[in-house]
């Protein structure tokens, strides 16, 4: 069984845009937990190194991992902003 408060560390709450071919903007808000052996220890109490590691980790990852992707016969192209990172043991946060 997980332990989840010794396991998850951040919250990070994000917004992705969809900017299709044709110019129109599909807009999705979501939530992704990041324990703490995803990152490295010397990230662990810095938030914007935490965003930083979070947007790379976002791109290198199929969007299928954030939300269900709609199906467009157009190409479109990926924006993802962070709004807010928790740390879900102690509860302090940045806002972006």
């Amino acid at each position: 069984m997980i332990n989840l408060k010794d396991n998850m560390k951040y919250l990070v709450n994000f917004q992705i845009e969809l900017i299709i071919k044709n110019g129109r903007k599909k807009k999705f808000r979501s939530t992704h937990t990041i324990l703490e052996n995803e990152v490295e220890k010397n990230l662990l109490q810095n938030f914007d190194k935490i965003k930083d590691w979070f947007v790379e980790y976002f791109h290198k990852k199929p969007l299928e991992n954030f939300i269900d992707v709609p199906k467009f016969n157009e190409e479109y192209t990926v924006q993802v902003k962070v709004g807010r990172i928790t740390n879900s043991i102690n509860g302090k946060y940045k806002t972006f």
